[in-house]
């Protein structure tokens, strides 16, 4: 079986011998060239040439080494798969701007005393909805959990199946998600979120009830389409290795409109 080709981007104080370089190479065919970091440009003319060199699957990119890995991404230089760990690409003047059709998954910590989380937000807003997702994690900086954790390795897998997903035309994101994601990477949003949810499950109590009460095909039917329609979106998640919360949020809402209106029925309020 082929392995993966991992190209990694390395901090302003790593190396080619960090732990991050050395866990990726333990599990990829990776490579990590030295650089230095007192010259921004050169080091995305590097990475460039490496890029074109080495071909890889997955480009990965660490604080400093995220910014060139942005900056390759904004000048057109790589348009793969990319996995930004706590990205100073705002740090180095890039623009917040990730390009439309680009896979790219952001990781920051929410911690983080070095760059601060808001920019990878911010980035994240960019994109094409449903290509840029950001994780936010309780960790530091350099991210040593994440790393330690094994996560690292497991995400830049996952990254790789969904890149394969979207290649495959599988994993193009549906309305739901394109509406529902921010709500997940924007925490000021929740309450806005909470409230629809709520709303939803009683709708949705309501009409189950009332279908099944009166045998209203209307109702029934209503109800198929929408649960047709969140099997989708379940499907197209779970084969992109990406369930996640919104996933489980839509199992959540559906389970607590069954309930709910089960209860109602039993209790005889309709």
């Amino acid at each position: 079986m082929t392995r993966l080709r991992v190209q990694f981007i390395h901090g302003l104080e790593g190396s080619p011998a960090g732990n991050k370089s050395r866990a990726l190479a333990a599990e990829f065919e990776a490579m990590t060239p030295a650089m230095d970091t007192s010259n921004f440009d050169a080091c995305v003319a590097l990475h460039a040439e490496t890029v074109r060199r080495f071909e890889p699957d997955v480009l990965v990119g660490s604080s400093f080494g995220g910014a060139v890995a942005l900056a390759l991404l904004q000048r057109e230089q790589w348009s793969g798969p990319t996995l930004l760990l706590a990205q100073a690409g705002l740090r180095q003047g890039l623009r917040a701007r990730i390009p439309p059709g680009v896979l790219v998954w952001l990781v920051h910590a929410r911690g983080d005393d070095v760059v601060p989380i808001a920019d990878s937000r911010r980035l994240a807003r960019s994109g094409s909805p449903g290509f840029v997702r950001l994780f936010e994690v309780d960790d530091d900086h350099a991210l040593h959990a994440f790393v330690a954790s094994g996560r690292l390795v497991s995400m830049v897998r996952e990254l790789a199946d969904a890149r394969n997903d979207v290649a495959e035309g599988g994993s193009a994101p549906g309305r739901f998600e394109r509406f529902v994601a921010p709500f997940f990477q924007e925490p000021t949003l929740w309450p806005v979120l909470f409230a629809a949810a709520a709303q939803a499950v009683l709708i949705g109590a309501v009409v189950l009830a009332f279908g099944l009460r009166s045998h209203n095909v209307f109702a029934l039917g209503a109800l198929a389409v929408a649960l047709v329609m969140s099997g989708d979106v379940l499907i197209r998640r779970w084969r992109a290795g990406v369930f996640g919360r919104i996933g489980w949020t839509v199992v959540s809402l559906w389970l607590l409109s069954a309930i709910s209106a089960l209860l109602a029925t039993r209790l005889d309020l309709f």
